[in-house]
């Protein structure tokens, strides 16, 4: 379910970060815009004070007009991804890692974060990369959750089993890597299949990315541009359902 790409932090990127960081319902979030409207950013294991993902929220705020929140769902203890080495050394540093910070855990979290926003905002949708998209399936599958919750964005998705494509209550958008070993192409036909039959998945594949891309995409101008499109096609959709 996991491999060398969940531990490559791509290639460093610069952003001068729009938001702040504020504690929400005891939890550490990073959040910027000012829209009535939520987005709700669940991470990889890089966690929310990542500039690259700060970077993807500052664009959803403005292209949406939202307020996008990224809450701190490993209590300060994500990934550093300035180890040196990071992806050589990736069997030795996730696999514990993952036992500290199972994503059972982080489905919780996530529960209790929209269950404290739910009365300020017009409306709530969430995103979720590698890591953070099992939280967007779980709460677009859970019956309380997904009555909420108005739709879903799912990049590179990892963790997925083919049982919860039947249980997607809510539109979905999976933004697909062309290589992904945790979304395999096995497991994304499951998803598409039930998805494209009953209307609510749009996929949408990125010629040249790999697993991670719209976070951690590498340097390549190819692969920096799908990254960007990949923005784009989130920010349409998440428009769409407001």
């Amino acid at each position: 379910m996991s491999g060398p790409c969940c531990l490559d932090p791509g290639a460093k990127q610069t952003h001068q970060a729009r938001g702040h960081v504020e504690q929400i319902g005891g939890i550490n979030t990073y959040k910027t815009g000012q829209g009535k409207s939520a987005i709700v950013i669940f991470t990889d294991v890089f966690g929310y004070s990542f500039i690259n993902i700060q970077k993807v929220a500052d664009s959803f705020a403005e292209g949406v007009q939202a307020t996008v929140l990224i809450p701190d769902l490993f209590n300060e203890d994500c990934i550093d991804p300035n180890t040196p080495n990071l992806r050589e050394k990736m069997m030795s540093i996730l696999t514990p890692w993952l036992e500290k910070h199972p994503v059972t855990d982080a489905c919780t979290t996530g529960e209790k974060f929209i269950t404290t926003i739910k009365e300020q905002y017009q409306s709530i949708q969430v995103i979720g990369t590698c890591y953070g998209a099992k939280i967007v399936i779980h709460l677009l599958a859970h019956p309380q959750f997904s009555s909420i919750i108005k739709a879903g964005v799912a990049a590179h998705p990892s963790f997925l089993v083919k049982e919860e494509a039947t249980q997607i209550k809510r539109p979905i958008l999976f933004l697909c890597a062309e290589t992904d070993q945790s979304f395999t192409s096995d497991l994304r036909q499951t998803f598409e299949k039930e998805l494209s039959s009953n209307g609510l998945g749009t996929f949408i594949e990125y010629p040249g990315t790999q697993h991670g891309f719209l976070v951690r995409p590498h340097g390549s101008a190819d692969v920096s541009q799908q990254r960007d499109k990949s923005v784009q096609d989130a920010i349409q959709f998440l428009k769409k359902n407001l």
